[in-house]
């Protein structure tokens, strides 16, 4: 009973700080959701409450800063004004979704549709989260080192279930191995210290990701070759989690930085980006060799034709299935079980797509409304990432938040069941409020750092280009 024990008292630690600093709570809620995986799994039973503690430290974070975060929201809502629209659209047919599960379930399990409506609203408080965290540009590549260092450390459990060490806090929660087959071959699926592959396969992209972004901006080789070495650590994750998804992340986020920031790069830069390019074929060169890891490199590849199926995610199969109109909030969130009685006959749906997810849930007309405000909120943060330097604010954090959530979005359509792991939901929303954030972070520069003449004349302010 001492890790219990213990990590409860971590939690208590970690909320009684976020009431005193709300930001640095947040930097322990981060770490929350690196623990409470390895925690739950040390538990006797694996209470399934542990893998959403970092629920607990993040209610903690709208409670300290509620002041601030009301009047950052108000700030949003006028800077961002055309993401209303398509918001309320999407709070209309969210509603008809939940009076439509209840169809579905019956009244006497309300707490599916219920659930799945927390789960749909959860993530808008983080949005605002990253939007008011975000005063200064460097606060940024903090929160970066503090992730890079934390998940570094968390990767370990990788390899050491790779060489089988026996532990109980390494592999798939209640699975003694997690296997995917493919003609010809079997792969191990590895999750380390976290609960599942898809989320060790996300953490470690995430890794990855930041590794590349910290190497662009590096000035000193020292710091470049660390970084470098990050972005390696995470790749190599990357491949033996077993999880393609987890590997696309890293071309989809490669090629959204590129194309916004291609024309900024810097000859170091560009070198910088091939050695990044060596270090990722050594990784899978190394990996190629032995017999028994070969086959994470072998499984990596996908044809045309699985690249589509996994971007459609069943949208086509849910409507013939379950109509216009879906089956309701609930029938398709994952963990959804858990609230419902044993009596319950209901079958829950089997897409683990985005658009399939949506459309069964949603509906077409509530799947629509989705992807209004997707992309009403992709033309903003465009203009933004197009944006050249400007005193306070950087193309590079803009490019390199753009291409983080590019590669989120395409993670959701390919498998939005790993968004039910509210640490993946809430990061990935704290990031968007931190692509907007930093539309306004020339303006939260204090009085008299810099010059007007440090703007290049005929450059409007960025705000006003964003929400033009």
């Amino acid at each position: 009973m001492i890790v219990p024990i213990l990590f409860g008292a971590f939690m208590l630690m970690s909320m009684s700080i976020t009431l005193v600093d709300w930001r640095r709570g947040w930097l322990l809620a981060i770490l929350c959701g690196v623990l409470q995986d390895p925690a739950r799994k040390l538990t006797p039973g694996s209470p399934v409450v542990m893998s959403i503690s970092i629920v607990a430290i993040y209610v903690a974070v709208i409670f300290a800063a509620q002041s601030t975060l009301q009047r950052h929201g108000r700030e949003f809502s006028r800077r961002f004004s055309s993401l209303f629209g398509a918001l309320l659209f999407f709070f209309i047919f969210l509603f008809l979704a939940g009076v439509n599960g209840l169809f579905t379930f019956g009244l006497d399990q309300w707490k599916a549709p219920a659930m799945s409506f927390f789960l749909y609203l959860a993530p808008l408080p983080a949005v605002i989260i990253g939007y008011a965290f975000l005063q200064r540009e460097e606060q940024l590549y903090v929160l970066f080192r503090f992730y890079a260092a934390v998940t570094s450390i968390a990767m370990i459990g990788t390899p050491l279930e790779y060489l089988k060490v026996q532990w109980r806090a390494l592999g798939t929660v209640s699975l003694s191995e997690n296997f995917r087959f493919i003609t010809g071959f079997n792969i191990r699926m590895l999750s380390g210290f976290y609960r599942a592959p898809d989320i060790m396969g996300w953490h470690a992209a995430l890794l990855t990701m930041i590794g590349i972004i910290m190497t662009i901006r590096s000035r000193a080789m020292r710091t470049t070759w660390l970084w470098m070495l990050v972005s390696g650590w995470g790749f190599l994750n990357c491949l033996i989690s077993g999880r393609r998804k987890a590997i696309y992340m890293i071309a989809v986020f490669a090629a959204a930085f590129l194309w916004r920031y291609l024309r900024k790069l810097s000859t170091v830069q560009v070198t910088s980006f091939a050695l990044l390019g060596i270090v990722m074929i050594f990784v899978v060169t190394r990996i190629s060799r032995d017999e028994e890891s070969s086959v994470y490199t072998r499984g990596a590849f996908t044809t045309q034709e699985e690249v589509w199926q996994r971007l459609e995610g069943g949208l086509s199969g849910t409507v013939e299935q379950a109509g216009i109109m879906g089956a309701g909030l609930g029938t398709a969130t994952q963990g959804v079980y858990h609230v419902l009685g044993d009596d319950s006959s209901t079958t829950l749906g089997w897409q683990e797509g985005g658009l399939g997810k949506l459309a069964i849930e949603l509906g077409v007309p509530g799947l629509l409304s989705v992807l209004l405000l997707g992309f009403t909120m992709i033309l903003t943060m465009m203009k933004i990432s197009a944006h050249p330097d400007i005193p306070g604010s950087s193309q590079l954090s803009r490019a390199a938040l753009f291409g983080i959530i590019a590669a989120n979005v395409v993670e959701f359509m390919v498998s939005a069941q790993a968004y039910s792991d509210p640490v993946l939901t809430l990061l990935t929303a704290f990031f968007v409020g931190c692509m907007f954030a930093t539309a306004a972070l020339d303006e939260r520069m204090p009085a008299g750092e810099a010059s007007p003449a440090a703007t290049p004349p005929g450059r409007a302010a960025l705000t006003a280009q964003a929400t033009a």
